[in-house]
């Protein structure tokens, strides 16, 4: 798909589908690659479906001491988010969350978490969104939903996976939820930063 025909249909859904219709992020824990979070996107007419992916695995002297997977269905719908479902092995212990448009918002369910109405301007932290930064997040494994404040410090030269670097602009998200997210010119996610037992970053593909 050439930059042009991927520009109108991103603009038929207002959303940042990439070239290719899929992203691929190598993850780094404290420098060290530790696995591979893959994201695709099938449109069919006026609807749009995202696939998430990500394996994790941890280890010292060899030996296996975390594991990490998930998988999530994202569903739009003309550019409105319409519902989630994701699964998630978080060391050995199985988490699921599910959440679908209603009139008065989101209903949302998860694993611990019993049944709830999330405000209308949710939309999940699955970060190839770069307008999820602007109203309600829902995290994709523990079902919590909740505001964000966002700072943007600039644009930065970030390291690719296949080596060069990427032109983004960083944003500072901080609350409840603390990371660094870059987006590039185009609104396409390029970067992830975030502490979580150690220095996690995403480095993406290009």
């Amino acid at each position: 798909m050439d930059r042009r025909s991927f520009l109108l249909s991103a603009g038929a859904f207002a959303l940042p589908i990439p070239a290719g219709n899929q992203m691929h992020f190598k993850v780094f824990r404290n420098g060290t690659a530790v696995g591979d979070h893959m994201i695709s996107f099938s449109q069919t007419g006026d609807d749009l479906t995202v696939s998430v992916n990500a394996s994790l695995l941890v280890t010292m002297a060899l030996i296996p001491v975390f594991r990490y997977s998930v998988t999530a269905t994202e569903r739009w719908s003309g550019g409105v988010f319409q519902s989630v479902d994701s699964a998630v092995n978080f060391n050995g212990s199985p988490l699921e969350v599910h959440a679908e448009r209603t009139a008065a918002g989101y209903s949302v369910r998860g694993t611990h978490v019993p049944l709830y109405t999330a405000p209308a301007n949710t939309l999940p932290l699955t970060y190839w969104n770069r307008a999820m930064l602007n109203g309600t997040v829902l995290n994709i494994q523990t079902a919590h939903s909740y505001p964000v404040t966002v700072a943007s410090p600039g644009w930065y030269n970030v390291p690719a996976a296949t080596g060069g670097t990427i032109l983004a602009q960083r944003f500072d998200v901080s609350g409840k939820l603390h990371l660094s997210i870059w987006y590039d010119q185009y609104n396409n996610w390029s970067r992830l930063e975030f502490q979580k037992d150690g220095d996690i970053s995403y480095e993406k593909y290009v």
